[in-house]
């Protein structure tokens, strides 16, 4: 195979092996990080290469680089992946990783910073360079966009989508992308976004094709804490139920996830499982760990009741119990773990048991197969006639 051939693990070997056979060479490609790996610090290299001294493994790369420089070496493959590396810019180093793979300039993802020591040895001039923005290594043009700072757009996508998530549970490519474009005034492109979006080791797709994901990493999530008050009552709640839930709060404003998106969002949940419409907690947990002190005195007092009542009786005993009129009514409005059945009577929202037996689960599971006749809330069947005077 020709040098022009060779991917370009394969090419910047070469070229090192022609100029230096044997050992000097491979600690070279290792420490350069001509291999695609990245490169690795004077002492892991000579660690790697049977104890050699940081000192001794500095003198022969710069022996190496001395023979390379100034000999207007071929390299192709370098060639095109600076070419490429130009169109990409910018990008995470990630993806341009990625990219140099897919279009077969090398055989594996390359990380780009063996690509640049490799320009900067063998005289190219660099087509971008390397930094680090909220943690996010990135690949930006070289030389700078004077009309853009890149940066400062790299940052803002970083804090949307965390910011998206938080707020909504789980976020869209296109909503980071539009946000960030209102925000800074300038045109931002989605597979920018996307790139850097997907970029922490817990990122998570729930649907690729409308590019909705989730960040299990970003803490306070609204909506799965929402999932967990429901699930801490119920044990189990239809999942068009559960959506109803989380849509009761006047703060979810910014909930638009479809249901079906909501349904890969809970699979995804450790402790919860969905089967078939059911979205089932496993295992259920105390509803004292997980709801607050006023709603944890309103599902007492529904628990009380039997797990249902009228506002007036309602209202009576949870301010019997401590409760402001002020807070009962902010909770009776809109707390997820509570579900209006018509006439003036609320219950607690899912159909498993209170007490947390599986009877109530398995009859939920059931229903839609035509063995059990389960009542869905909104349905006339679930409305409760006024109590007669």
């Amino acid at each position: 195979m020709e040098l022009s051939e060779r991917p370009l693990e394969a090419e910047l070997a070469e070229i090192a092996e022609r100029a230096e056979p044997g050992r000097t060479a491979g600690l070279a490609v290792r420490h350069w990080g001509w291999d695609g790996k990245g490169g690795a610090t004077l002492e892991v290299t000579g660690r790697e290469f049977g104890g050699i001294t940081r000192e001794r493994v500095r003198q022969l790369c710069e022996r190496l680089a001395a023979r390379l420089a100034g000999g207007a070496l071929e390299a192709p493959a370098v060639d095109r992946a600076l070419v490429l590396a130009a169109h990409a810019a910018p990008t995470t180093a990630n993806d341009l990783a990625r990219r140099l793979a897919d279009a077969r300039v090398s055989a594996q993802p390359f990380d780009a910073a063996g690509l640049l020591t490799a320009a900067s040895i063998l005289g190219r001039e660099p087509t971008f360079s390397l930094e680090t923005v909220k943690d996010v290594r990135v690949a930006l043009p070289d030389p700078p966009d004077p009309a853009s700072d890149t940066m400062a757009v790299i940052a803002a996508i970083v804090d949307a989508a965390r910011a998206a998530v938080r707020r909504a549970g789980a976020a869209r490519v296109s909503e980071v992308t539009g946000r960030v474009a209102a925000d800074l005034a300038v045109w931002v492109e989605d597979d920018l976004v996307t790139a850097v979006v997907s970029e922490p080791d817990d990122f998570v797709w729930l649907e690729r094709r409308t590019g909705w994901f989730y960040l299990p990493s970003v803490a306070k999530n609204a909506v799965v804490s929402r999932i967990a008050k429901v699930l801490s009552v119920g044990g189990a709640v239809r999942l068009a139920d559960l959506h109803a839930g989380i849509r009761r709060d006047e703060r979810m404003r910014d909930f638009v996830m479809p249901e079906y998106i909501l349904g890969e969002l809970c699979e995804r949940l450790p402790g919860v499982r969905l089967e078939g419409d059911v979205v089932l907690a496993d295992p259920r947990q105390s509803p004292e760990n997980v709801l607050e002190r006023t709603e944890l005195t309103l599902f007492r007092v529904l628990l009380e009741a039997g797990g249902e009542a009228g506002r007036h009786d309602l209202e009576a005993a949870c301010l019997a119990a401590g409760m402001k009129a002020s807070s009962f009514n902010n909770r009776i409005a809109y707390s997820p773990i509570v579900s209006e059945l018509g006439y003036g009577r609320y219950g607690l929202r899912g159909l498993g048991e209170p007490d947390g037996t599986m009877d109530g689960v398995r009859r939920l599971a059931q229903a839609g197969q035509g063995d059990v006749d389960v009542p869905r809330p909104g349905d006339l069947s679930s409305f409760r006639p006024p109590p007669r005077r």
